[in-house]
């Protein structure tokens, strides 16, 4: 268990926080606050994720959280540089067992197996450019899309090692695409009770979308497309 969420269960739920000081004990604050987004993400999504909602399952006033973060953006980016970390690795892990591979088929099975098991990043990819990046100061985007892109920039090398054809401003092209129909089938694949029940009419037979295939589909294309291009 990581040193912080020992720090977090022996602090408990309905212990008040004294003022952090030191360095280790800001640092236990922090993850407080960035695992209450966590779970507010999973469970309420990005637009129930208010800052007075982190604050209260953190146990912690709104001006704490300022302290640390200076909008509830800012604290959502940053889980997303966490699950974006983590995504990569996975695929970095996964792509180098295949070196040389040359499929795309095997390659698009790894990459859509890995998203589709981090729901928490496809819930803030679907609300990065039209939410979360929308009302930060210039310093704090500025530091987010440089590690965002030095993260992301791991997977785009490794995957022009497996497919040898694919030049370097081909794989981030396919990223770049790959994310953005994250962003965009995501949210589309999440119907409220109602899209349910009507997608069970005949009328509307085979419009409901399953998004495993769907990605799938969508990254065996754009990738048989690049490299033909």
């Amino acid at each position: 268990m990581k040193t912080t969420e020992k720090a977090l269960q022996a602090v408990g739920a309905s212990s008040k926080w004294r003022r952090a000081r030191r360095p280790e004990q800001k640092q236990v604050r922090k993850e407080a606050i960035l695992s209450a987004a966590r779970d507010l993400v999973d469970t309420e999504g990005v637009e129930r994720t208010t800052l007075s909602a982190i604050a209260r399952r953190a146990n912690l006033s709104k001006a704490n959280c300022y302290r640390y973060f200076e909008n509830r953006e800012a604290i959502l980016l940053q889980v997303v540089l966490e699950e974006t970390s983590e995504w990569t690795g996975a695929i970095v892990d996964g792509l180098a067992r295949l070196t040389g591979n040359g499929n795309v088929e095997v390659v698009s099975e790894l990459l859509v197996r890995e998203t589709l098991e981090r729901p928490r990043l496809c819930e803030l990819v679907s609300s990065m450019w039209t939410v979360l990046e929308q009302n930060v100061s210039e310093k704090v985007l500025a530091d987010f899309k440089l590690e965002f892109r030095k993260t992301a920039s791991q997977w785009t090398t490794i995957l022009t090692e497996v497919l040898p054809s694919l030049s370097e401003d081909q794989a981030k092209q396919f990223s770049r695409f790959f994310l953005l129909f994250i962003a965009s089938a995501w949210p589309a694949s999440k119907l409220s009770p109602v899209m349910e029940k009507l997608m069970m009419r005949e009328e509307f037979a085979g419009m409901k979308m399953d998004l495993e295939t769907t990605l799938y589909t969508h990254s065996l294309t754009l990738l048989k497309g690049l490299l033909t291009s």
